[in-house]
């Protein structure tokens, strides 16, 4: 069974094909970018933009439009369902693991629901993902920065493979 997403009624005929060939597009043009600029200072958010979508067919379609728009609906939810959260309200909002926030939704979680215990428990057990998730991600980044090191090495780049080492070692305590 296919499953609806409202939000595909503003991208034609093939919603999906679209927003594949849009995330490959924005992926592609914003590594190029950091690749060129990023190196040598903090790039922010608006000069990747500017620098890679402004322009493009992409970002000037009325499909492109809607492609960005939605995504600042989303965000501007999200930054709602947070405050509320910070002001005591018990909304819990589903996690990655789960379909969440990208997917699940939120949940108002209070004493009434029936199944109230049942969602704090999931809850609870996505924040124990989280933290595997964010030990795999050292992981990695730890293999990344071996084969810079290697490289470095390589190229005869001693002292920058031996301060690189200190910070690896720095950070593995």
């Amino acid at each position: 069974m296919v499953r609806y997403n409202f939000w595909d009624k503003f991208f034609g005929s093939k919603p999906k094909k679209f927003k594949k060939e849009a995330n490959k597009q924005i992926k592609e043009t914003t590594l190029l970018y950091m690749q060129k600029y990023g190196r040598a200072n903090w790039v922010k958010v608006s000069d990747i933009f500017e620098g890679t979508l402004e322009q493009t067919d992409l970002f000037n379609s009325n499909q492109g439009k809607m492609f960005f728009a939605i995504q600042g609906i989303k965000n501007k939810i999200n930054s709602i369902t947070n405050s509320l959260r910070a002001e005591g309200h018990p909304i819990i909002s589903g996690t990655s693991q789960f379909g969440g926030r990208y997917g699940k939704g939120y949940r108002y979680a209070d004493e009434t629901c029936d199944d109230f215990i049942d969602v704090w428990d999931e809850k609870f057990s996505a924040w124990e993902k989280r933290k595997s998730n964010l030990s795999k991600e050292k992981q990695t980044d730890i293999k990344l920065i071996e084969k810079i090191i290697e490289k470095l090495i390589a190229k005869n780049r001693l002292e920058e493979a031996e301060k690189l080492k200190q910070v690896l070692v720095q950070y593995q305590r």
